[in-house]
């Protein structure tokens, strides 16, 4: 999965600088070039001014986003939708039973939101919400004005770097405008449901392929998130200690966590899949119906973007710019938005119709 070393070429004088594995992997600054001594990665200390999402997206991300983005009515419609019912009600719960984050408010972690919109180039700052949730948990919701939740489990059992890529993780999912599109696949899938209820099992049948689709592209999703939060934190190091603490450690056992055995589980969990042919099928298989990938997994693939050279190419200022891909919401009804949805999905699966 990984090389002992890899090469940055300096930007300045073009030496190939050779950095070593554990270098690469705990990456404390912007490293200098063992000829002229100029910064080998300036972005490291700067934001990503104009940065579009399209610079971190992982591929498995932008081959299902790009599907569900052909779907009359997703990006109006159901942002409409949303708007007017789900949006409101969400924020009104978590307004009325959460700690609300501000400059007044807890914060140190409203100016750790504010630095990691900051380097994403997100301009407008989401509502941050505090929940007594005891394990390392957060989430984002809304379309029209977006808000993230952070539980009391991510403060008390992180440090504050891995906190930060937590909140970066997030705020990967707004700029990605992954929010919309989440939901509009459970939607979809619930629509599955349905239709597998009318037709007496046959069509859950046929649409079972399309739930677990979805629910790939919801993994993928994550994939793009982590590297957003990279982009924020800069260390891989801390992204991999956050991963192992969400794979079952103890916060009493924090001082015995060792990154590196953690890391050679990430590459075992590789070789175990390509022992024998059903390998790879049984991997596949543990994780289809769950919407977030195994922590391993997610390590695994953090590693390898490092490793591609990709992460240090970005880091060398050499990203996609421009934001200017999302479409204005337009009025709708409930109904109506449920019908579109519904007749797109009948039409583009000859199933039967009502």
């Amino acid at each position: 999965m990984t090389s002992n070393t890899t090469t940055i070429d300096c930007p300045h004088c073009q030496t190939i600088n050779p950095i070593k594995k554990a270098q690469r992997l705990d990456l404390k600054g912007p490293l200098a070039c063992i000829s002229c001594e100029h910064e080998l990665l300036p972005f490291f200390n700067k934001p990503f001014v104009d940065i579009s999402a399209k610079a971190f997206i992982h591929s498995l991300d932008r081959q299902m986003l790009d599907t569900l983005k052909t779907i009359p009515g997703v990006d109006s419609v159901l942002r409409s939708l949303v708007r007017h019912s789900f949006e409101l009600s969400m924020r009104l719960h978590h307004q009325g039973n959460f700690l609300q984050v501000s400059k007044k408010q807890a914060k140190s972690l409203h100016e750790k939101l504010l630095k990691a919109a900051f380097i994403l180039d997100i301009k407008e700052l989401p509502e941050l919400y505090i929940t007594p949730d005891i394990t390392i948990n957060a989430y984002t919701f809304g379309v029209e004005k977006c808000a993230i939740a952070l539980s009391a489990g991510c403060i008390d059992r992180l440090s504050p770097d891995e906190t930060l890529f937590v909140l970066a993780h997030e705020l990967g999912h707004i700029k990605a405008n992954h929010v919309l599109y989440k939901l509009a696949s459970r939607i979809l899938a619930t629509l599955a449901d349905s239709i597998a209820q009318k037709t007496l099992g046959v069509g859950g049948l046929m649409l079972m392929p399309i739930k677990i689709a979805l629910l790939r592209w919801d993994r993928a999703s994550e994939l793009s998130s982590d590297r957003a939060a990279l982009l924020v934190v800069k260390n891989p190091h801390i992204a991999l200690t956050l991963l192992m603490k969400l794979s079952g450690g103890s916060s009493l056992l924090n001082r015995e966590l060792n990154i590196n055995a953690f890391i050679e589980q990430a590459k075992g969990y590789e070789k175990t899949q390509d022992e024998g042919p059903l390998g790879k099928y049984m991997a596949i298989m543990d994780s289809v119906f769950t919407t977030h990938p195994f922590p391993i997994w997610r390590a695994k693939e953090i590693i390898e973007w490092v490793e591609s050279g990709s992460y240090f190419s970005l880091l060398q200022g050499n990203y996609q710019k421009g934001n200017g891909d999302e479409q204005a919401p337009t009025s709708y009804s409930i109904d109506q938005a449920f019908s579109s949805l519904k007749s797109w999905y009948d039409k583009k699966f000859n199933l039967p119709q009502d």
